[in-house]
């Protein structure tokens, strides 16, 4: 077999583990984002907490954040926005807690055309509440109107709601959001931390990978370096 062949078999050779190593490594990443979403979803499938006694005095919130939280009280019609900037729009009212704090609900969505037509009213007198208490969302805009949020900004909202304002804001369930006369409005878990395990399998694959391909280079080298040995003794 000629040098070069061999040489070619040898980068060849590298260049199939490296293939390998990269799609376990692929396999472990998707497995760690798996992971990541069944966290999320394990958390928002748990029993609900107290919200009231999960957000101190002072306005620090438990880990509670992609949970479902209970809580009793009334909501305030007065305090309503719409929040979005494409249908749906997602309907948002202040709730007034009976420890006198409030905090933002997500109660359904609607599109713009029925937003015309007129919100359905929130329900009235004493109420309690389940939902996922979520953190306020990332801004959207350098300029944010309170009229029409295109995210839900819950410090800009406390400029113009009452206060206490809880630092974070709830949705509800496509049951409750269907009994006020409204939509489902969609919901996003926050990223939740996977498996490090996975992760760190997925980096060591593709670490394997590029080490396989420069192996493969080193060999074929070094082949050709054996071959000049080899021609320069018989010349010799």
């Amino acid at each position: 077999m000629s040098t070069r062949m061999k040489q070619a078999l040898a980068i060849l050779a590298g260049v199939v583990i490296a293939v390998v190593m990269m799609l376990l490594g692929l396999w472990q990443m998707s497995s760690y984002e798996a992971s990541t979403r069944d966290t999320s979803a394990e958390r928002a499938a748990e029993a609900p907490t107290s919200l009231a006694q999960s957000v101190s005095d002072d306005g620090v919130v438990q880990d509670i954040y992609g949970k479902r939280v209970t809580f009793e009280g009334s909501y305030l019609p007065g305090h309503q926005v719409t929040v979005g900037e494409k249908d749906p729009l997602r309907v948002l009212t202040a709730f007034e807690m009976i420890d006198g704090r409030y905090i933002a609900v997500v109660r359904g969505a609607l599109t713009s055309s029925d937003v015309e037509l007129g919100i359905p009213a929130a329900p009235s007198g004493p109420q309690s509440v389940t939902g996922i208490f979520l953190a306020p969302d990332m801004p959207a805009t350098s300029s944010p109107q309170v009229a029409d949020l295109a995210t839900v900004r819950v410090q800009e909202l406390a400029q113009a709601w009452p206060s206490p304002l809880i630092a974070g804001y709830v949705t509800l369930s496509a049951e409750d959001s269907r009994a006020q006369g409204l939509d489902e409005a969609f919901l996003v878990l926050p990223a939740m931390e996977g498996s490090p395990t996975h992760r760190g399998y997925a980096l060591q694959w593709w670490v394997f990978a590029a080490g396989a391909i420069a192996f493969g280079a080193y060999t074929a080298h070094q082949i050709g370096k054996d071959a000049k040995k080899k021609a320069t003794k018989a010349q010799a």
